[in-house]
């Protein structure tokens, strides 16, 4: 494994402002690439990015959004808006978030005028923002952007010659869309860390102002990346749903079908809770298997699995963007590439499940590649740069604990430190054990919290000396009572510091 990189925090922005909201956000760069951390409820989440990155999101709208897919028309996309706004719906979640992002803008000193429109942008041009790819049924944007795509997920027999990989699932995915200055100079990758009860962390590779599922990862190990599907017919008429958040139910939302399992079913059912305009095609995967969702307003929504598979070996699946299930599968070299690859040879490692994709699907417009192994809490992430796509430059390594850790002291009940303390099993329904070592002889107390912070008992309190120890939970209140399933946190203090483990009860 090569080496992982250790985040060092540029900036720390957790602090009143007066007569305001908290700040509930961290920036980070790592080898040049953008990172931010966000807590919170949504509305603090949005606010935190709005305030953090108001500059880039008014570029990101005006420059790119704007300019580049409505032509600078401001009629054209004045008269989309109303559009989006008499046939969209969102959730309240996603409204307050996009209304916090504004908020932070103002409190930011963010000029939010746009010279092209005429007015302030607001929280529904944000939401229209993240509408983007659905809006491409209509046929309204500039003909020279594009969005594609493509991605392979290797598992099974497939893998099980490489030795860290062992037989465990490998995804790797490109994401094409036209470049753009404005997104070529705003990679951005987005941890968010939720306080509501029924959602977990989860990260987005993404740009400033996107809120949704475009490439993203939950703390669970269940990936999903969206490509642009080939037939956007839309005969029929509801009330439709971006695509994007569709996506960022199924990660955000902890076991979205309820079914006691974080699995790519998840990310099935939230797409299928909704109707879409224009066509996409979705590969998610956690450990062991991958699934590839197909869904357009014309034909609604199926998927398919590695049984499904005609050209190419069972145990992968390949996405570009023409469906294979929805419609008869059409001619796409860069599928045909994949499968001739590995017809040739169907053993896949790290590195040849990356150059494989390079080399059968890489294409001039490549903007990010990303490679996640689950297992491993292994990511691998390459940006492009002008003239030069994203693929051919060697990719940033990251660990996935490290990117779900806490790292401010300013908000102790979320800092974590998964090299102290585990939690195991988690999900738990009858009891589980909080794991720690200390390095010193040390008051500890140990105590269990809701997600909204109130304390629900403490377990421990007493003098320690160095070792190793564990201490058990039942799932009950200091009166001994079996409280209501969801998430709570493990709070490990101290002498010098606390540490946090959130942990979930299931009934």
């Amino acid at each position: 494994m090569k080496k992982i990189i250790l985040f060092v925090f540029l900036l720390l922005f957790t602090f009143t402002i007066a007569n305001a909201q908290n700040v509930n956000g961290d920036t980070l760069s790592v080898e040049g690439k953008k990172i931010l951390k966000v807590w919170g409820s949504h509305y603090e989440r949005g606010y935190a990015t709005g305030y953090l990155l108001g500059d880039k999101i008014k570029e990101i709208s005006e420059n790119y959004f704007i300019y580049a897919f409505f032509g600078g028309n401001s009629y054209l996309y004045e008269s989309t808006r109303i559009y989006f706004l008499e046939n969209f719906q969102i959730e309240e979640k996603y409204i307050y978030e996009t209304e916090g992002m504004i908020d932070g803008m103002i409190e930011a000193d963010i000029v939010l005028f746009s010279d092209i429109l005429g007015r302030d942008i607001d929280a529904n041009d944000l939401q229209l923002s993240n509408a983007i790819v659905d809006l491409a049924a209509l046929g309204d944007f500039d003909p020279d952007y594009e969005f594609g795509c493509s991605s392979l997920s290797s598992w099974g027999g497939n893998t099980i010659l490489d030795p860290e990989l062992s037989g465990d699932l490998v995804i790797t995915r490109n994401m094409d869309w036209t470049p753009h200055p404005a997104i070529l100079e705003n990679h951005l990758l987005v941890v968010h860390f939720p306080s509501e009860a029924d959602e977990v962390n989860w990260l987005s590779f993404t740009f400033p102002g996107l809120i949704g599922g475009l490439s993203s990862i939950n703390e669970n190990g269940l990936c999903a990346f969206m490509n642009m599907g080939n037939h956007n017919e839309h005969p029929n008429a509801y009330t439709f749903h971006p695509i994007f958040l569709s996506i960022r139910n199924g990660i955000e939302v902890y076991d979205y079908d309820g079914d006691y399992e974080i699995d790519p079913v998840d990310v099935l059912a939230a797409i299928e809770d909704n109707y879409q305009l224009s066509g996409s095609i979705i590969h998610t995967a956690n450990q062991q298997h991958g699934l590839v969702i197909e869904c357009n307003n014309q034909n609604g929504i199926t998927f398919r699995d590695d049984n499904a598979n005609t050209v190419i070996p069972t145990e992968h699946l390949a996405a570009t963007n023409h469906f294979r299930e929805l419609y008869p599968p059409a001619s796409c070299y860069r599928y045909d590439n994949i499968a001739d690859s590995l017809t040739v040879s169907s053993e896949i490692d790290l590195l040849r499940s990356w150059d494989l994709l390079a080399g059968a699907a890489g294409v001039s417009n490549n903007i990010h590649t990303i490679q996640y192994a689950p297992t491993l809490n292994l990511i691998k992430w390459s940006t492009a740069k002008p003239g030069i796509p994203a693929y051919q430059f060697e990719p940033t390594i990251f660990d996935t604990e490290e990117l779900f850790t806490y790292n401010t002291s300013a908000y102790p009940h979320y800092f974590q430190n998964n090299s102290i303390m585990s939690v195991s099993p988690n999900p738990f329904y009858d009891s589980t054990s909080l794991s720690f070592a200390l390095p010193k002889t040390s008051d500890v107390k140990i105590c269990i919290y809701n997600i909204k912070g109130h304390k629900i008992k403490t377990l421990l309190s007493k003098v320690m000396v160095q070792g190793n120890y564990s201490v058990s939970w039942d799932g009950t209140d200091e009166n001994g009572k079996k409280i209501s399933s969801g998430i709570y946190l493990y709070t490990l203090e101290t002498i010098n510091d606390i540490y946090t483990k959130k942990v979930i009860l299931l009934k």
